[in-house]
């Protein structure tokens, strides 16, 4: 944003922190169905500070104003926002976000002095009761908090707001996914019964999806819908707006009762007498706890069991999984073919208009939406691990690297997810002796993971460390975690593959595989591929990585020397499972 847009916006925020009484104001980057991917137009945090990556938190004093993100966002961060009038803070990794937060309003606390108490204001529809009690915690005696609603952003906002957005909830095939809503209400059931709660709050918008059947494309980048629910034994309650509910989902959903968001609490105050609910305290906002407070129940702090259940596929849902990854491995090769084509043949093609091409492709393979924003990033842009604008000005030269990493939904509902990095030219040509070095490395490293075998109960964070390995050995690294879960949504926790991961992976499980080389003077290379898990015949108690995408490596690139043996041979039989 200009710069005397910014410094009117955060006077406006100041006058406003002033009036409801607060030192310090923190924007979360979520909104109240604690999103990761929020509509730009939407988000308080874009708002304010110009910055339009995925994840990033803001905190506002009365003189100054902090951005905090993480390694994938450090130079996109420096791009988008007002310098003069925002400090960016470069969350390491293996730390986190939330964490520099805290470190900073303790630096606050201190700057103010023993005399006085720093009043933080935060959100409570848009902060886990987790992560309020962590900063608590973390900030300590110095700092009292003060929930708002609206916070002072949405206060000077105003009435600056986009309209609603249309939205279209589908059913899918429950054979696809391999459960009905009774099974899955059935088996929660069990689980709430061991638990001894009589009901679950659902407030991630992919639990609602996974629980339901139903998907929709309301929200971009998402195949969910903004709602809420309440799981018992018996039905599932979404508190939403019942006419967006069509005829044709209600009759074949009948376990599922459609409440009026603005009636939601209320009904479920009158069911909830001398209710135990549970609340996950990572997974629901504040709010949500405080509701349940309010309808009278007890209000039970859980991890939730649906995560677990969704987080392992069933057979059938890993079947509809791998026919989308396979159409999106089809895109992916197609587009690489077409864009190296145009180029060779003289035509100028610029980063958006690969992306644009991708996007058709993906359309043209029946796909419902995409799972995020293209990344389509040339050369030296490649550098930029989210590089979420591909630029209309920026022409492909033969000879140079090209990153795109893209992903789409499908009739089911469930993300693709790859990444490949291509030499831009013809099927012939070779890259630079350090194009190949470093690309080599990074497929090294890609191929240790998913060639990778350990024992059950090996944590996310042991499968990173065989990953970074060989990067590790010459000296370089990349600052973001090498895998995520993936389902409904792109991002889904667990499995995480990072530093600081103690969940282990298991059967059933989607996850990425993606190490990169980031050099700002070089560029970027990443390789990404969906995998899972699965037992190792003959060898109890023992697990291998099995890699779930097929898009061909770019053998221009492969420095065979650099290659082991048994590297090799893995590369070639991968090699042919990606023509098949």
């Amino acid at each position: 944003m200009a710069n005397d847009v910014t410094k009117e916006r955060l006077a406006t925020v100041r006058r406003q922190m002033d009036r409801m009484g607060v030192d310090v104001a923190i924007v979360r980057s979520t909104d109240r169905y604690l999103n990761e991917y929020v509509p730009t137009d939407e988000s308080a945090r874009v708002w304010i500070s110009g910055f339009t990556g995925s994840m990033g938190e803001v905190v506002i004093t009365k003189t100054d104003a902090y951005l905090a993100v993480d390694g994938r966002y450090w130079i996109q961060a420096k791009k988008e926002v007002d310098l003069d009038c925002f400090s960016i803070l470069e969350v390491q990794l293996g730390s986190g976000i939330d964490a520099a937060i805290a470190e900073l309003i303790r630096d606050l606390v201190e700057k103010a002095g023993p005399k006085k108490k720093l009043r933080v204001g935060y959100e409570p529809e848009r902060v886990t009761p987790n992560v309020l009690q962590r900063l608590e915690e973390a900030v300590g005696d110095g700092a009292t908090w003060k929930p708002l609603f609206p916070s002072p952003v949405e206060q000077a906002r105003g009435a600056n707001r986009p309209p609603p957005r249309e939205a279209h909830i589908r059913a899918v095939d429950e054979k696809r996914v391999g459960a009905t809503v009774g099974e899955k209400l059935d088996a929660l059931g069990e689980r709430m019964e061991a638990l001894g709660v009589e009901a679950v709050l659902v407030q991630r918008l992919d639990e609602i999806a996974y629980l339901s059947n139903l998907r929709g494309d309301e929200l971009p980048y998402q195949a969910t819908f903004k709602a809420i629910a309440l799981a018992t034994k018996d039905n599932l309650f979404i508190g939403m707006d019942p006419s967006r509910a069509p005829k044709s989902v209600r009759v074949v959903r009948d376990r599922i009762l459609f409440v009026p968001e603005s009636e939601f609490w209320t009904l479920m105050g009158k069911k909830a007498k001398r209710s135990r609910i549970a609340y996950d305290p990572d997974g629901n906002s504040e709010w949500g706890r405080q509701q349940i407070v309010q309808t009278g129940a007890e209000a039970i702090a859980l991890s939730s069991p649906i995560q677990a259940m969704k987080a392992k596929k069933n057979a059938a849902e890993m079947k509809s999984m791998q026919d989308a990854f396979a159409r999106a491995d089809g895109v992916v090769a197609s587009a690489i073919d077409w864009v190296c084509g145009e180029v060779v043949a003289g035509k100028k093609v610029s980063e958006k208009d690969f992306a644009d091409k991708v996007q058709e492709l993906f359309f043209a393979r029946e796909a419902t939406g995409l799972s995020f924003k293209v990344i389509s990033a040339a050369g030296k842009n490649g550098a930029i691990i989210h590089y979420s604008e591909p630029s209309p000005r920026r022409k492909l030269e033969r000879g140079e690297l090209m990153l795109l990493d893209t992903g789409a939904y499908f009739a089911e509902g469930y993300a693709t997810d790859l990444t490949r990095t291509f030499l831009v030219d013809d099927k012939k040509a070779k890259g630079t002796a350090e194009q190949r070095r470093l690309y080599t490395l990074v497929l090294k490293a890609a191929v240790a993971g998913m060639r990778a075998t350990f024992p059950r109960g090996t944590t996310g964070a042991a499968l990173d460390a065989i990953v970074r390995a060989p990067l590790w050995a010459e000296g370089l690294n990349y600052n973001h975690g090498t895998g995520h879960g993936v389902g409904i949504n792109v991002h889904e926790f667990p499995p995480r593959i990072a530093p600081g991961t103690n969940v282990a992976l298991e059967e059933g499980h989607v996850f990425s595989i993606e190490p990169g080389v980031y050099l700002p003077k070089f560029g970027g290379i990443r390789i990404e591929n969906l995998c899972t898990v699965e037992a190792v015949p003959k060898s109890d108690g023992f697990l291998r990585v099995k890699p779930l995408t097929f898009s061909p490596l770019d053998k221009r690139l492969i420095e065979a020397k650099m290659l082991t043996a048994d590297e090799k041979a893995w590369v070639g039989a991968y090699a042919k499972r990606a023509k098949a």
